[in-house]
């Protein structure tokens, strides 16, 4: 009898540690992954931002496209072998 008293609350208890976890993480969905907050991008990516600027009718100026040129022109330089002397 002392045998089966034990092995029964042993089982409850043993379920009930194993059940807890999973029915308190349940309701707990991520709601932010990244830059993706409640299903939304919230960081727009440089072609949406031209297009909503374009609609908008804002032109970059001179001197942010020539330093877009020069920030473009400098990472080539960077990332491709420069030939040298021999």
């Amino acid at each position: 009898m002392t045998t089966v008293s034990i092995r029964i609350p042993t089982a409850v208890l043993t379920f009930a540690l194993l059940a807890a976890p999973a029915t308190g993480f349940a309701d707990q969905l991520p709601t932010r992954d990244g830059n993706i907050w409640d299903w939304r991008d919230h960081q727009p990516t440089t072609v949406q931002v031209q297009k909503q600027e374009k609609a908008a009718g804002v032109a970059p100026t001179p001197s942010q496209g020539a330093s877009e040129a020069a920030t473009v022109d400098r990472l080539y330089r960077q990332l491709m072998p420069q030939p040298g002397p021999r």
